[in-house]
């Protein structure tokens, strides 16, 4: 399982100019593996865009959430020339969670379709290195319970995948909530599983951290 992703360090911004026209480009981070919340901040996102830039006869963008799911727009221009090379920067850094929107100022001279996919890809590009990238690490969130004389061994075990603690509880059974890569989420649990007396009290679906 995949659980390794980039991910924008911040929000970035880009300008390429041909023959008189103008592509601002933007990219923006998208919440990490919360699509819902992805899908909103797209809309307020693209909003802003077009609010600041209400002038420009087109706004196009591409998004990616994760591996699968993704969506290009050319807002009017000609199709493929503008939502598919923008797309084509997000794969490109292999960028997920990510929106990149670029806005074209005609400058009175046709770029004809090449040159169009040259300058809205040219602007993706400059956004998304302005703003940098990082890698984005997906999480699976355990709980196990266990007798408190197994606690060294349980210690070791999570020490050993490189899970983070978020929380102990300690009384007549010790109850440990950790996240853990998505990715190392089974080996750690058939690990302290092995382990007699220690139990998987809840698991969680992935999420991030």
């Amino acid at each position: 399982m995949r659980d390794s992703f980039p991910t924008l360090l911040g929000p970035g911004e880009g300008l390429f100019k041909a023959k008189g026209s103008k592509f601002h480009g933007y990219a923006f981070p998208l919440p990490f593996d919360d699509e819902a919340a992805s899908e909103v901040a797209v809309e307020q996102r693209l909003q802003e865009v077009r609010k600041a830039h209400h002038a420009a006869r087109h706004v196009c963008f591409a998004w990616q959430f994760g591996p699968d799911r993704f969506r290009a727009a050319d807002d009017g221009e000609p199709s493929g020339s503008a939502g598919a090379p923008i797309h084509g920067v997000l794969r490109s850094h292999d960028l997920h969670w990510t929106l990149i929107a670029v806005v074209r100022y005609f400058g009175g001279t046709k770029l004809g379709v090449g040159g169009l996919i040259e300058a809205y890809r040219a602007a993706g590009r400059e956004a998304v290195e302005d703003a940098g990238t990082e890698t984005s690490v997906l999480k699976t969130h355990l709980t196990f319970g266990y007798a408190p004389d197994l606690t060294r061994h349980v210690m070791q075990a999570i020490q050993i995948q490189g899970a983070d603690i978020l929380k102990e509880g300690y009384s007549s059974q010790c109850l440990l909530d950790v996240a853990v890569a998505a990715g190392s989420a089974e080996t750690l649990t058939e690990t302290l599983l092995n382990i007699h007396g220690v139990q998987l009290v809840k698991p969680k679906n992935p999420t991030s951290p």
